[in-house]
């Protein structure tokens, strides 16, 4: 078990060094788009500067044709979202947009995916499908998350997925397309459905889901990502919750009886999203931040029990992959993030404190205080309109929000400056005075 976390980890950090800059990887979940009220969540309120990859989660096979095809065509093609998600590209023509196959509900369990890459022919019509179905649609790429190989009891399937990336290699490279994948960073996981050395020659890069360690499936409550007990790169912008079988006993492996209760936005037994942490925060939850700082808070109120990164963590996770000569940071998800700012740190403090740390600046975790004046380092402005934006008139590179009266600092990403017609980070040649 040892030697494949170590093989994981050299993977990780030859990519590292073959891609040169950090990047900053972001799921974009589809399904968000249903979620009630202020929480839902659709592509138009993707910033095209936010990451320098994203990912649309999900295309899935086709368990006839062996084919990708279209999850959900309402919200994908009907309404837009594969189109609106590509067309950041006209923003920032430096980003990267990819469509993700798979996930969980399409390939858990399911035996579709082996049956496909145990049938040369299926294969090849599949690559040849698939190029097609990215170069339609605009994106750059693949990230291909089947979850699992080798499971359900197809040891075979692990050196045959091998063999389809090969051929997704071969069939991406006349169109410079990429091609990465989502593996479980659990050891056990890996000497059942990875080839590393293999992985690390045909892959741009890998993300690895460094989070759901721990859920509700289990009959303790922990802390779904810790930092130290596995290797770190994907971060999770959510929690992992459980119903405490005796609310006395709400420390770590305290027994549980199931889920958590659903999330009022996010509707999904045993999850919640950052800011639905941060809404039973408000509502006197009893916070338990762990004093070693091997992995973030935990919260509980009477039976209910939720595990999450905080901000404090999610920069000390940063730090540390950065430490280890890793690629950088994915995360799931850019809608579970705080895009709405109950949490008072600002819109999409998760998201915002780790290119913070990936570009060398600090970020202020602290709660602003509850007033309406601005710091006296502020500049003159009045903060009247909750989201309203201005740019810095000395530094082309800041910019500051109104949140609920406070005034709030940011910085565009190096070598971009914030543009007042648009409220986004741009090139600095269509911001006046900043070429």
């Amino acid at each position: 078990m040892k030697v494949v976390a170590i093989l994981a980890f050299s993977l990780l950090v030859t990519l590292a060094s073959a891609q040169g800059n950090y990047k900053k990887v972001c799921y974009f979940a589809n399904w968000a788009y249903y979620r009630n009220g202020a929480g839902q969540y659709g592509t138009d309120k993707l910033d095209p500067f936010e990451c320098t990859h994203v990912i649309y989660g999900f295309a899935v096979l086709d368990g006839t044709t062996y084919e990708m095809k279209v999850y959900d065509p309402w919200v994908d093609i009907d309404l837009g979202g594969y189109q609106t998600f590509t067309a950041l590209k006209t923003r920032n023509p430096a980003l990267k947009t990819l469509i993700a196959l798979g996930g969980w509900n399409d390939s858990a369990f399911t035996t579709q995916y082996s049956e496909l890459v145990s049938d040369p022919a299926k294969m090849a019509n599949f690559v040849e499908k698939a190029v097609i179905f990215i170069r339609q649609y605009n994106f750059d790429g693949l990230d291909f998350d089947w979850e699992y190989p080798g499971d359900p009891g197809n040891p075979e399937d692990k050196e045959n997925f091998i063999t389809l990336l090969r051929l997704l290699r071969e069939a991406f490279e006349p169109y410079n397309l990429l091609l990465t994948m989502a593996p479980s960073c659990s050891p056990a996981r890996a000497e059942v459905s990875y080839n590393i050395p293999a992985l690390a020659e045909v892959v741009d890069f890998v993300n690895f889901m460094a989070y759901d360690i721990h859920g509700a499936w289990e009959n303790t409550v922990d802390h779904h990502a810790p930092l130290y007990r596995q290797i770190d790169l994907g971060l999770p912008s959510y929690g992992r919750s459980f119903r405490l079988a005796d609310p006395s006993e709400t420390a770590l492996l305290s027994p549980a009886i199931g889920p958590g209760p659903l999330g009022p936005f996010t509707g999904q037994d045993g999850f919640l999203s950052l800011y639905e942490i941060c809404t039973n925060q408000q509502n006197g939850w009893t916070v338990v931040t762990d004093p070693t700082g091997v992995m973030g808070p935990y919260a509980y109120s009477d039976i209910s029990w939720v595990s999450w990164d905080d901000i404090d963590m999610t920069i000390t996770k940063v730090k540390y992959a950065m430490s280890k000569g890793l690629g950088g940071i994915m995360f799931w998800e850019l809608s579970l993030d705080d895009f709405m700012s109950v949490c008072n740190m600002g819109p999409r403090p998760f998201s915002n404190a780790i290119s913070a740390t990936l570009e060398g600046r600090p970020f202020n975790t602290t709660t602003p205080a509850p007033t309406g004046k601005p710091p006296t380092t502020s500049p003159p402005i009045t903060c009247s309109i909750h989201g309203e934006y201005y740019a810095d008139p000395s530094d082309c590179r800041k910019y500051y929000q109104c949140v609920y009266g406070v005034i709030q600092v940011y910085y565009c990403p190096t070598s971009l400056a914030f543009n007042s017609n648009i409220d986004q980070c741009d090139w600095p040649y269509n911001v006046p005075g900043c070429y």
